[in-house]
């Protein structure tokens, strides 16, 4: 199998916070949820950052009962018959996401989801598959006056896979603060270099301004204490990215294992508890002029 990063070096770089100060070790260890407000509105950046504890799992996260949604590519997600093993059932993609309301994804629709971190990752389960690499893109997105949201692409990666199946981890380029994204990311099955066949899945971000005292308690957070700050607050993409990415530095610890199988429970994503988490080298190219 190919070689991975996976070291304390990204662990650092990703998450971008040294340790300041000590802080209570059951918050590091378990997610005591809460239902949090929400950070895409702009009046709950003045209120306090967590609301009253409500009686839910004691690990896991908290998804918010209500969250903006964005179109899906073509409707669905689309899984190419070229990139199976037998070239016939298809492959499904999955990103670790929580839920979409069941209504919204009826209509073709998938959350947005905020995050606080200059520098998250998007975090795809690739299962058994034919093809050897992937394409990931990103897109600044912009609602006109009309009603239309017009992209602009910013950049694309190419990246190995492996042999087996895997849960992907790809670090973003900064984003800026307010601003919406949309990523894509598609197997590269047929040499022929044919694409229509191939699967992709996509995804939306959006960078927030954290509330004062959310952001006092990140700049005061030790690595191992952002998941369970990050989950009580709402924020999936940055929970998953700071407790990934601290699995990458130590994948034997066992109460991270711990909490990374309880925080994909938590989201209907349990079968993937298991899979290997990798993160594999990305060859970037611009897509600007």
């Amino acid at each position: 199998m190919q070689t991975f990063l996976s070291s304390s070096i990204l662990l650092m770089a990703l998450l971008g916070v040294g340790a300041f100060s000590e802080s209570s070790t059951a918050e590091a260890r378990v997610f005591q949820n809460a239902a949090p407000p929400s950070v895409l509105d702009s009046s709950a950046l003045s209120r306090p950052a967590f609301d009253p504890p409500v009686q839910i799992a004691q690990l896991g996260f908290s998804v918010r009962q209500s969250r903006p949604v964005r179109n899906r590519i073509g409707g669905i997600t689309r899984g190419g018959q070229a990139c199976s093993p037998d070239g016939a059932t298809g492959v499904r993609l999955l990103p670790l996401v929580p839920p979409t309301d069941p209504t919204a994804a009826e209509q073709g629709k998938i959350n947005v989801e905020p995050t606080v971190s200059e520098q998250p990752m998007v975090f795809v389960y690739v299962p058994q598959t034919v093809a050897r690499q992937a394409q990931f893109s990103l897109a600044i997105a912009t609602d006109t006056p009309s009603g239309r949201t017009v992209e602009e692409a910013l950049y694309e990666y190419r990246l190995p896979l492996p042999q087996e199946p895997s849960i992907i981890g790809i670090p973003l380029r900064p984003l800026d603060e307010g601003r919406l994204y949309h990523w894509v990311f598609q197997l590269q099955c047929d040499p022929s270099g044919d694409r229509s066949g191939d699967a992709l899945t996509d995804g939306w971000l959006q960078r927030v301004v954290p509330n004062s005292s959310l952001s006092l308690r990140l700049n005061r957070a030790t690595p191992q204490e952002l998941p369970a700050l990050y989950a009580r607050s709402g924020l999936w993409q940055d929970t998953v990215t700071s407790l990934g990415t601290l699995r990458a530095a130590t994948p034997d610890d066992a109460a991270l294992i711990a909490d990374w199988d309880s925080l994909l429970s938590s989201v209907n994503l349990d079968d993937l508890a298991n899979v290997p988490l990798l993160f594999p080298p990305v060859e970037y190219r611009s897509l600007q002029e």
